[in-house]
């Protein structure tokens, strides 16, 4: 899984850089074999007024199985990535469990 990390007047130090790839490989360890690419956007939509402006936009590009767009805001680089990435990992696995079951049935029995 490749991990691509894109600045947008955040000024994402060297430390959040290295969170954001751990975080992601804890969300997304289990879809690794899925997954081809991990596209991370951060902005800051509000400039310095403060409050919950950081952007976050994350692309995933699944092995055959298309991509997904998920969305978050936060009002710092961890809790937007943590938030984000737990919400772009029930995306992930929603998606490989549609495509498993084509009738679209649950594959937990349910």
């Amino acid at each position: 899984m490749d991990v691509h990390i894109l600045d947008r007047n955040v000024g994402i130090t060297t430390e959040q850089r290295e969170h954001i790839v751990r975080c992601l490989q804890y969300a997304f360890d289990r879809f690794s074999s899925h997954l081809r690419t991990i596209d991370v956007s951060l902005s800051d939509v509000n400039g310095p007024k403060g409050g919950d402006d950081l952007q976050c936009r994350m692309k995933i590009t699944l092995h055959g199985k298309g991509e997904l767009m998920v969305e978050g805001l936060g009002v710092s680089v961890e809790a937007v990535i943590a938030e984000t990435a737990d919400r772009a990992a029930l995306a992930v696995s929603k998606r490989i469990d549609r495509l498993r079951d084509p009738q679209g049935t649950s594959m937990s029995g349910q």
